[in-house]
């Protein structure tokens, strides 16, 4: 299989030297993560998983999805802000779907009583992965070193805590030195500078500037304890290389409970007497980040406040699995985007997708899971991994939920053959061995904007997350993927 260092011989004892001295580069970047023995302290930290070298990726398949970023940013905006194409997205899940009924109710409240900001900001990270398929089964064993048609295809559109954005920002000097002292040579065009997280903070930035109170903060929600806090930190960071004026601060949900509230007067938010511009949310993207009612009467208490929120309760709704499988229909992403050059290059990205729903259209997505399971990936309506479910999986559950309204809070997707390649995984406490590894790249964006306006919208940077080939999930904060970088080629 393809590997960035192809012709070039390493014994067992350089990889280890190798290994070493970049482990140190990574501790001297700051690329590290609190230990899972002690989630709450940042004097006990460790490396975050990462690859020792960069994973191959077509110039060109890269440059295309990058391009097409802001127009997706504009596209899934323009969804959120369409109330008619969200309830007939959602009518059904959220007859099914607890978690996503309760954010409904809260878009239903606001909406009734009177937006109090229009104003939404959207940091985002659309995941994609190279497709080999060609519309082929594909042995990923006995792939060539390059495969012709590598296809970007989009695996989900992140709306809410688009993670690892300051963790990756340096990794591109890593591996620019891992492969230096490996003895690859390259230009540095194709290991390309990286900084997501200056573009994410200057999206805060934006939108506390879009609010309009120079006293007012930047609040960071977060979960409590929070391992990946030195990622929000980097943003945290370069908030204040920006524009060293913004007072950031950081709460989770028992914070705001006790200490936050809502002024009558004007609709602010605030937390200990601070005013709140942009409310970045890390956290309340699953079931288990809301402890209590006091924690959802705190999520609805934000919404109607006049902060800005990252993400707004109708961006939430709008990165749900369905609303991304009901895209894949014909005329769905035209429905926003006029430019028929531009809804193609949108569409291209998509991988087949099916609805679940009762009636004889659900019923044929469940005809295609039955038949061949093994060529697709059910999905549930739920962010943050760890909920699909795979292969021959797929049966015996779709069996037990087929005759059940339940079946509509899932979608059935085609399952992507990623081009298979190896690398070195380099994970605290495991050994370090050549393997067959899988990418995901995932594309930062940045917009900002209302119902009819937009004011800021931009291409953020990339992520690049790898993991053992036959892995399904890949989160890679329970350790199972490792953040990477791209080396381009042509």
């Amino acid at each position: 299989m393809a590997t960035v260092l192809d012709k070039i011989s390493l014994s067992e004892r350089k990889i280890q030297e190798i290994v070493k001295k970049t482990k140190e580069h990574v501790l001297l970047y700051g690329i590290i993560m609190r230990t899972a023995e002690s989630p709450g302290n940042s004097d006990k930290v460790q490396h975050a998983p990462f690859t020792l070298f960069p994973c191959l990726v077509p110039r060109g398949a890269l440059a295309k999805v990058k391009s097409i970023q802001v127009h997706f940013n504009r596209l899934m905006h323009m969804a959120a802000h369409d109330t008619e194409f969200l309830q007939e997205c959602l009518s059904n899940v959220v007859k099914v779907d607890d978690f996503n009924k309760r954010l409904w109710d809260i878009l239903l409240v606001v909406a009734e009583e009177g937006v109090a900001q229009p104003v939404s900001l959207g940091l985002f990270r659309n995941d994609y992965m190279m497709d080999v398929k060609q519309g082929t089964s594909v042995d990923q064993t006995t792939q060539a070193s390059i495969p012709e048609n590598i296809q970007m295809k989009q695996i989900e559109f992140n709306m809410i805590a688009s993670s690892f954005g300051g963790l990756v920002s340096p990794l591109y000097n890593v591996h620019r030195y891992s492969l230096t002292i490996a003895g690859k040579k390259f230009d540095d065009s194709q290991v390309p500078e990286n900084n997501p997280a200056k573009e994410l903070a200057k999206g805060l930035v934006e939108g506390w500037k879009a609010y309009g109170n120079k006293r007012a903060c930047v609040l960071f929600l977060v979960s409590d304890p929070e391992r990946n806090t030195l990622d929000q930190r980097r943003i945290d960071a370069e908030i204040f290389s920006c524009d060293r004026t913004v007072s950031v601060k950081y709460a989770t949900f028992r914070d705001m409970n006790d200490r936050g509230s809502k002024r009558i007067s004007d609709k602010a938010l605030v937390i200990d007497g601070c005013e709140v511009a942009v409310v970045y949310f890390r956290t309340g993207y699953s079931p288990e980040d809301y402890s209590s009612d006091k924690d959802w009467d705190t999520r609805l208490m934000i919404e109607r406040s006049k902060a800005i929120k990252c993400p707004s309760i109708q961006y939430q709704l709008a990165g749900t699995k369905k609303v991304q499988q009901e895209l894949c229909r014909p005329g769905a992403v035209e429905r926003f985007i006029k430019d028929a050059d531009i809804a193609l290059a949108i569409r291209e990205t998509f991988a087949y997708q099916y609805s679940l729903d009762m009636g004889e259209d659900g019923d044929r997505g469940i005809e295609k899971a039955f038949a061949n399971p093994q060529n697709y990936v059910l999905k549930p309506n739920r962010e943050g991994g760890g909920n699909n479910i795979y292969g021959e999986d797929i049966k015996p559950f779709l069996t037990k939920i087929m005759n059940s309204t339940e079946r509509s809070g899932y979608i059935l997707m085609e399952k992507i053959h990623p081009w298979p390649q190896t690398n070195y995984l380099l994970k605290v406490g495991l050994d370090i061995s050549l393997q067959n590894v899988i990418s995901e790249i995932g594309i930062y964006g940045v917009y900002l904007g209302s119902d009819d306006t937009e004011i800021y919208n931009s291409l953020a940077g990339h992520l690049v997350r790898s993991k053992t080939l036959g892995t399904d999930e890949g989160g890679l904060m329970v350790g199972l993927s490792c953040l990477d970088t791209p080396f381009l080629i042509d």
